[in-house]
């Protein structure tokens, strides 16, 4: 009898001594979250400082900085909120008593997202443009923010500190930092304002999530799909190439256009899924998906490879830089063959975009241009389908997750 008395005399103290261990692993988080404060506002502050000379001549030009702020307190915020979450999943029992390597990676991210906000009043103040010694800094920034995004999931991965924390940090610093570059790529006239969707659409999807679980309406668990993370990618390299001062603006509205279609129609199709608005079969799939899949992948890309064949040999026949540029030409008839067999088809439209919106470029911007660029940009997103001769790039990119099971519709 006794023995049984104190063997359930010990539940409470290990109970205890369990939530004492895991209040003080909360403090140590705490305290690095106070120290992650530093990271976020120092850059804030240091707009501030030196932007002083601008707002003196303009106050107003000071609401520019509200962006870079806004981003300091929502990663802040977040990092208060969850904590708890600072955990492998499935192991919520077992806090890691630090960040770790991966979440100070992605909170110096967000640090640079702050600070690229604070290039806002100059474009403000200058009408569309920078400084000289400014111009590259913006592009080169946010290109780096964007690489960094695979060094911090690399490195969790390597320490197998892969915790929900540091994976929804990480999904609040891509949308932070998209928003942010692309209200500068619009301040600075090299993105159309409708571009702007793309930064926010991330925010009311979250926030109809939220009111639905609040009115207790039924809400699916969104599974991860692959292609939405490529698209995502892509915006993010096309307004980290569009913030350097290489490309023709009016190169850059048709491929804003062209990019943001596919990745807005994906949160509507996403929306549907979470709101039980349609129904989903296995890997959350539905008929659209089916449907659309089949005229993304098979259809759209053959089209879109017969229309580069037929600009591009347009271009030949009709254009005076075969005469006056032949570098250019050449370069610019080996990629539109490229392209249109499916030889490195994807490679072949990057360059081919560069190529015809380069500030540079002889080609002007001519309908047939505009066209093959539209193409290309478009052959980019889609792949080059069926009949190509090498697409090295598709069994990287495109790469299937196993299938999951049935998903139904639950009333959290």
């Amino acid at each position: 009898m006794t023995n049984i008395e104190n063997r359930t005399g010990d539940g409470p103290g290990e109970n205890e001594r369990g939530m004492d261990k895991r209040e003080g692993v909360l403090l140590r988080l705490r305290l690095q979250v106070w120290l992650a404060a530093g990271f976020l506002f120092t850059p804030w502050l240091l707009s501030i400082f030196l932007c002083l000379p601008l707002f003196r001549l303009q106050p107003a030009l000071i609401l520019a900085l509200l962006p870079g702020l806004a981003v300091a307190v929502h990663v802040q915020g977040y990092l208060w909120r969850h904590l708890e979450t600072n955990h492998r999943r499935g192991e919520d029992d077992h806090l890691f008593p630090t960040l770790g390597g991966a979440n100070w990676i992605t909170l110096l991210r967000v640090g640079a997202i702050v600070g690229l906000a604070g290039f806002l009043p100059l474009a403000a103040q200058r009408g569309q443009r920078l400084p000289d010694t400014l111009t590259w800094a913006p592009g080169l920034i946010y290109l780096g923010i964007s690489l960094a995004d695979l060094l911090d999931g690399f490195v969790a991965r390597k320490q197998g500190r892969e915790t929900e924390l540091g994976k929804g940090l990480d999904i609040e610093t891509d949308a932070a930092g998209l928003l942010t570059a692309s209200l500068l790529a619009v301040a600075l006239g090299r993105l159309p304002a409708i571009y702007l969707l793309v930064g926010l659409a991330y925010y009311p999807f979250v926030l109809g999530i939220w009111l639905r679980q609040q009115l207790a309406l039924p809400v699916v668990a969104l599974q991860s799909r692959p292609y939405a993370r490529i698209i995502a990618g892509f915006q993010m390299g096309l307004v980290g190439m569009v913030l350097l001062p290489i490309l023709n603006p009016a190169y850059t509205f048709v491929a804003a256009v062209l990019f943001m279609t596919p990745l807005l129609a994906g949160f509507v199709r996403d929306w549907l899924v979470v709101s039980c608005r349609i129904t989903t079969g296995s890997n959350q799939q539905t008929a659209m998906d089916h449907r659309a899949g089949f005229l993304w992948t098979r259809i759209l890309p053959v089209v879109l490879r017969l229309i580069i064949l037929v600009c591009g040999s347009l271009a030949v026949a009709t254009s005076s830089v075969c005469q006056t540029y032949p570098p250019w030409q050449m370069a610019h008839s080996a990629l539109c063959l490229l392209a249109a067999i499916g030889f490195m088809g994807q490679s072949a439209c990057l360059f081919l975009l560069l190529l015809l919106g380069n500030t540079l470029s002889p080609f002007g911007t001519s309908i047939p241009s505009m066209v093959l660029f539209g193409a290309a940009a478009t052959l980019m997103l889609t792949g080059t389908g069926a009949m190509s001769l090498w697409a090295p790039e598709e069994m990287i990119l495109y790469r299937r997750n196993p299938e999951t099971s049935m998903t139904r519709c639950e009333t959290p």
